[in-house]
């Protein structure tokens, strides 16, 4: 439902007037914006790309130069190693220099020297793509841009060495006067850098306009709020208003445009609305007799109704009490027929007359726990506590895994103790205690399938001086839509249960000043855990604690 209310608030929003104008602008806003972006990133990326094949150019001719006196007096040596020293340089992706047959007569990578180049190769074929082959090369047909292996881009620059009067008639060289091209100096130049600089401003650009249409947008925007939306706004929570006949609310707009003449129109519809409004409601004050009496039969109705359950709760209350003196009158009843079949015996030993007299002792405590029982009920129904004294805890849960021993070993269930043998101390209601440790042993019981596991383990908070109880059964686990209302009194999975165990239990841990909480996942099992601080500061009125 709520998704549905926001939902409707967009559509709403979409549909207002002053939206749909504040879009419009925007999309023009794009539109013009894009449209000047666009040419200005073309215009200037093609200028900075001439730029760069004309820096090429004039490399490529400085490098011709640098070596021209050494190509015409033939210096080899010379011209090797100011190639190398150039080629050097991070800018450069190679130097070679051809000869008239297509051989590396010299190079910044020696092992280059010597090849034969492919007349289908990049540097080859702006003058071999046709045969025969060109002979000067125009300088616009001179660069080629190709991708290098290690992922950016490569200038080709081919820079032809023509054959001029001074290499023709040097005595060093036999070239011939009618040779127009002695060889080709092709230099390789990396565009890492320049493609860089032209994305980043290219970048730059995008950040500007987008920075320049938000600006533009926020000030149509500050002024479409001001004179469309607001007066629209303030004109439909008017009639929102009227709606709720609120028929004083007036419409504040002090423009003098259309919305100015519709809000005055407006605050003169709700006078006269107010009018008579006024007189209607004279007409129904006659009405308010009537309407107090309906009031007074109503009152004694819903008197009667908190009557009926408050008998409703006593019978409840009176099934909470049976079903916790059940657990310790099982007990006694199931030590009471042990003890008769010893007695039944023709002969008793020492040993028999022993357990015997055991079995009596604890039917005597659980008979006198049924009292209590009863007496901490009485006291829970008047939100007051037990008898609270110093106890140890490790020795109350060895008295309450005896008093439901017999259904653990009818069950064939295995039950470990993992107690802290240290800082069992706990200033508490041992009867009470008991109680719930009982409930959730019985709970756990009935949920674990025969040959299973229940754990209890006890351990020591010393951060908080709390004692906290771990009871874990390996059984069926608790749905998922049931377990955040386990402690619900009332509530029940099973089909004679009175639904009143884990909300006494509930009580006598909150009159602890206690938390309990419970983890379960189904077919794995079922964890209650429960933390009680070791001494109570108030046990008049005790309230859980932050633990």
């Amino acid at each position: 439902m709520k998704g549905l209310t926001i939902f409707n608030k967009v559509i709403l929003a979409f549909n207002s007037l002053g939206v749909k104008f504040f879009l419009l602008l925007i999309g023009l806003l794009l539109l013009s914006f894009g449209i000047v972006t666009y040419v200005n990133i073309y215009f200037y990326t093609s200028l900075f790309r001439e730029d760069i094949v004309s820096n090429a150019v004039q490399i490529s001719n400085i490098i011709k130069r640098a070596t021209y006196n050494s190509m015409l007096e033939n210096r080899r040596d010379d011209l090797t190693n100011t190639i190398r020293s150039i080629g050097k340089e991070k800018a450069f992706e190679g130097i070679r220099i051809y000869n008239k047959i297509g051989e590396i007569t010299f190079s910044d990578r020696p092992e280059e020297l010597g090849h034969i180049a492919d007349k289908k190769a990049e540097q080859c074929y702006v003058c071999h793509a046709e045969e025969p082959a060109k002979g000067i090369v125009p300088t616009k047909d001179r660069t080629r841009i190709f991708p290098s292996p290690k992922g950016y881009r490569i200038l080709g620059l081919i820079n032809p060495i023509e054959n001029e009067p001074a290499c023709y008639n040097a005595s060093c060289h036999a070239h011939s006067p009618n040779e127009k091209l002695l060889g080709i100096m092709d230099v390789k130049l990396s565009l890492e850098k320049g493609d860089k600089i032209i994305v980043e401003t290219r970048n730059k650009m995008l950040i500007y306009a987008v920075i320049l249409i938000l600006i533009t947008a926020l000030v149509k925007g500050y002024f479409v709020r001001k004179m469309i939306h607001n007066p629209i706004r303030k004109l439909n929570a008017a009639t929102k208003e009227v709606a709720n006949l609120n028929l004083d609310y007036k419409v504040e707009i002090d423009s003098r445009d259309e919305l100015g003449n519709l809000a005055h129109s407006f605050n003169d519809m709700t006078h006269q609305l107010k009018e008579a409004n006024e007189a209607v409601q004279n007409w129904s004050s006659q009405l308010e007799n009537r309407v107090k009496e309906k009031s007074e039969e109503l009152e004694k109705a819903q008197a009667q109704l908190i009557l009926a359950a408050k008998m409703a709760s006593k019978g409840e209350l009176s099934a909470m009490v049976a079903h916790e003196i059940n657990n310790p009158l099982s007990g006694i009843l199931s030590y009471a027929k042990v003890s008769s079949r010893y007695l039944s015996r023709e002969e008793l030993n020492t040993e028999t007359l022993e357990l015997i007299k055991q079995n009596l002792n604890f039917i005597g405590e659980e008979t006198k726990r049924c009292g209590n029982i009863v007496k901490n009920l009485l006291l829970f129904s008047r939100k007051t506590s037990g008898d609270f004294k110093e106890e140890h805890l490790n020795t109350i849960i060895d008295h309450s895994i005896k008093v439901i021993g017999h259904s653990l070993k009818m069950k064939e269930l295995t039950l470990v103790k993992e107690l802290d043998e240290g800082n069992d101390l706990l200033e508490c209601d041992a009867s009470g205690i008991q109680q719930v440790l009982v409930a959730l042993i019985v709970n756990a019981t009935e949920a674990t399938a025969p040959g299973g596991k229940i754990t209890i383990k006890t351990s020591y908070q010393p951060e908080k001086d709390l004692v906290r109880i771990l009871v874990t059964d390996n059984g069926k686990g608790i749905p998922e839509d049931i377990l955040p209302h386990i402690f619900e009194p009332f509530l029940s999975t099973k089909v004679k249960s009175t639904g009143l165990g884990l909300s006494v239990v509930y009580g006598v841990v909150e009159q602890h000043a206690g938390v309990i909480k419970v983890e379960s996942t189904l077919n794995e099992g079922t964890t209650f855990t429960i933390d009680l601080p070791r001494i109570q500061t108030d046990k008049g009125d005790a309230q859980p604690a932050n633990l």
